[in-house]
């Protein structure tokens, strides 16, 4: 398109729909962003929660000079529960950005006026 501000809403809708968000995006972004609803909250709280619980009760075993191994019953945990969290989110956050310069390929726009767009249609 020479002009994007000529996209209509029907032409940037097909090609959103052509490469709509998977489940795995889907996720990640209902769950885990800022925009995140008060009742899609539950899964967030949960897994802060748990983190936040075992980073108190490593700290606290290693305040109190446990031993290794029972610092390590929480620290253990935390460490793989957060790397997982992390590699997930940051896979959801590459897959859709792939996915909307797939969408801004097609469209023949940069992703500045695709945010334009996006502002423009769903705003």
């Amino acid at each position: 398109m020479a002009n994007w501000i000529n996209i209509t809403k029907e032409q940037f809708d097909l090609a959103y729909n052509n490469h709509s968000p998977s489940g795995w995006i889907k996720f990640a972004y209902k769950y885990f962003s800022k925009e995140t609803e008060m009742k899609d909250m539950a899964v967030k709280k949960t897994v802060v929660g748990v983190l936040i619980g075992l980073f108190g009760l490593g700290m606290i075993a290693t305040i109190l000079n446990l031993s290794e191994k029972v610092v390590g019953l929480f620290v253990i945990p935390y460490s793989i529960l957060l790397a997982v969290l992390v590699l997930y989110l940051f896979s959801a956050v590459f897959l859709n950005n792939f996915r909307i310069k797939k969408i801004c390929k097609e469209l023949g726009i940069t992703k500045e006026q695709y945010n334009a767009l996006v502002s423009k249609f769903y705003s």
